[in-house]
């Protein structure tokens, strides 16, 4: 079940927040928060529920004994065996099919690969959890001593699928203490129309291209086949997973809390230093603080710090799934940013028209790669992207079944929705508070329709981020 599913928006979601409305003790709207989120979770798979307890239950103890042991000793121990425990969770669930796969592909062997289906959202509460551990380590917390609010953080529905990852610091206040006011309600049911429109709307139309292309042969290619895919995909890819996150602050908000946001116009960047200070907010800052930093950050050597940057960017391709495309897509991204930090030094200055088209050129054939089954078709996708001229009839009939008018709509919709251009224009309105409040929630009603609409039509398709 998903955010976007009808069961979802009909049945799950009505259900729940009324008996969170009628439900007086805020002990026990926690609890039904809980319950909800593991009925949520089981959607999937009983077995998802039990290894997430499972995880919840280990680090929730070794954060406790920690603080138990007192200041002056030594948790290092703990920490390591936190650090394993989850880093393994990881390995054997998401990566050990594809580690045999590797092995077998480099040294010719024919080792069985484990059938073991990756749990949901494994990568996002895995690294919740870490960064609660990691953290009472530090001292920057206190450990909770109350499983249930521990268990809430790890398991609420609205971001333990695709996030955002959130800091235990962050929302622990609102774990003990949360007010439920109208104006909370109305603003996070119009957060979540406006990302479930995201998802709907525009991602599920523009993924039709992207599926059609991808499922294209690597030798029918050409430039336009490959252009087409590759730009609807760079906005599909964005919208299916900012909508997600705006629909998990929006039902967040309806619930109480403040989630963090997690995408701020990455597409106006102008260099891939800042796009990536935009996309996947709370994911970059993870790896920032609990990697990037520890092993030394930029307080070393100029070679060091390359390397620090490497790492952190190799570990976010694999972070995204078990494929060497992940990887080479995660060291294509450190070796741009790498080449910005030297470009940096030599002072030299380009138009910002210029630096924003290498910007997107770069992302553009990058998520080529995100996007491709393997890396004998990236390596078709960007060859043809630039080489691939030669566009028959054929090509052109092709695409023109898929680009309807409709879908060339929302395309357009699709681009000008990137910009900050509709931010701009509502805060033009400030001083007009109730013309403007008019406009935002006008507006959300009239997309709630047309949701209800693509959902009454079958027009959904799983979201990207759910298989990380």
């Amino acid at each position: 079940m998903e955010f976007a599913s009808a069961n979802f928006i009909f049945i799950f979601l009505p259900a729940v927040f009324l008996l969170y409305l009628v439900l007086p003790w805020h002990k026990v709207r926690n609890w039904l928060l809980i319950a909800a989120s593991l009925v949520f979770y089981a959607w999937g798979g009983l077995y998802y529920v039990l290894l997430m307890v499972f995880s919840a239950a280990v680090n929730f103890f070794i954060a406790l004994w920690m603080g138990q042991r007192g200041e002056g000793r030594n948790n290092k121990p703990l920490l390591i065996i936190a650090v394993i425990f989850n880093i393994g969770l990881l390995a054997v669930f998401k990566y050990a099919a594809f580690a045999v796969d590797s092995v077998n592909g480099l040294l010719g062997t024919a080792l069985p690969a484990p059938k073991i289906v990756s749990p949901l959202g494994i990568s996002f509460f895995t690294f919740q959890a870490l960064s609660y551990v990691i953290d009472v380590y530090r001292r920057d917390i206190e450990p909770t001593k109350d499983f249930g609010d521990f268990l809430l953080y790890i398991s609420f529905f609205a971001q333990l699928v695709q996030g955002p990852i959130i800091r235990y610091s962050a929302i622990s206040e609102q774990l003990g203490k949360r007010e439920l006011t109208v104006e909370n309600i109305a603003e996070g049911l119009r957060l979540f129309v406006i990302g479930l429109a995201m998802k709907l709307v525009i991602a599920n139309s523009l993924g039709r291209v992207t599926a059609y292309v991808y499922g294209i042969e690597a030798s029918s290619l050409n430039a336009a086949y490959a252009w087409a895919g590759a730009v609807c995909f760079l906005l599909q890819i964005y919208f299916d997973f900012a909508g997600y996150s705006q629909m998990a602050i929006g039902l967040g908000r309806m619930f109480g809390f403040t989630i963090p946001q997690n995408f701020n116009y990455p597409y106006i960047a102008y260099s891939m230093t800042d796009f990536w200070r935009r996309w996947h907010i709370t994911l970059s800052r993870w790896f920032r603080d609990y990697v990037y930093i520890p092993l030394g950050g930029n307080r070393k050597s100029a070679f060091r710090t390359g390397l620090n940057k490497v790492i952190v960017f190799l570990l976010t391709g694999l972070w995204h799934g078990a494929n060497w495309t992940f990887v080479v897509w995660g060291a294509y991204n450190g070796a741009f940013l790498l080449g910005e930090n030297y470009l940096k030094k030599t002072k030299l200055r380009l138009p910002k028209i210029v630096t924003w088209l290498y910007t997107m050129i770069v992302v553009t054939v990058g998520f080529a790669i995100f996007n491709s089954p393997n890396m004998a078709y990236a390596w078709a996708m960007i060859k043809n992207m630039f080489t691939g001229f030669a566009v028959d009839n054929a090509t052109v009939a092709g695409l023109s079944a898929v680009f309807k008018p409709t879908t060339i709509a929302v395309f357009i919709a699709a681009v000008i929705a990137a910009t900050p251009l509709a931010k701009m224009l509502c805060a033009k309105l400030d001083g007009k508070p109730r013309l403007q409040a008019c406009i935002r929630y006008g507006l959300a009603a009239v997309l709630l329709v047309i949701c209800l609409f693509f959902i009454a039509s079958g027009n959904y398709n799983p979201s990207i981020y759910t298989q990380f």
